[in-house]
């Protein structure tokens, strides 16, 4: 267990701006994920939206209908607040009813756990999310981490993609 503070991954998010994000990054994102996951990877589901344009999308063998609509739920929660789904729960302490009181939505819309993170472009705003279901939420939240540190680093070393 990672046991984050909501400060500590308020600051995962800040330190993760992307220069840009086309398409093709949400490709090589996506499959970053099921790279990292390795054998886990049929037991989870990876969604990766620009401008909540699906742009990647894999299910494993392994995985129900239920992850799907968990996908949603997260990404609806984020693409609300701008945050990862892991820090709202931290922020929340768990609490999906407190936040949907706050928010004023309904609980079947919006879910509090770890494992979407928002795609955001330095000095702008979020303009897409990454989702991954099917493992722990800090598993899932850490898989979301390292693909998205992955996708900066090629950035910031002037590396094209490759699909």
């Amino acid at each position: 267990m990672m046991a984050l503070s909501a400060e500590q991954v308020l600051q995962q998010e800040y330190g993760l701006e992307l220069d840009s994000f086309s398409a093709e990054d949400a490709v090589t994102f996506g499959m970053k994920v099921l790279e990292i996951s390795g054998e886990r990877s049929k037991y989870i589901v990876v969604a990766v939206r620009r401008n909540g344009k699906l742009l990647f999308y894999k299910a494993g063998a392994d995985t129900v209908i239920a992850q799907d609509e968990l996908i949603r739920r997260k990404t609806n929660a984020v693409n609300r607040q701008g945050h990862s789904s892991l820090y709202l729960f931290l922020k929340y302490d768990g609490d999906e009813q407190a936040f949907c009181q706050v928010y004023d939505v309904s609980p079947e819309d919006c879910a509090l756990h770890g494992g979407c993170f928002p795609i955001k472009l330095r000095n702008t705003k979020v303009v897409g999310t990454v989702a991954v279901t099917g493992l722990t939420a800090e598993e899932n939240h850490l898989l979301c981490l390292q693909a998205l540190s992955f996708i900066k680093r090629r950035q910031s070393e002037g590396e094209i993609p490759v699909l």
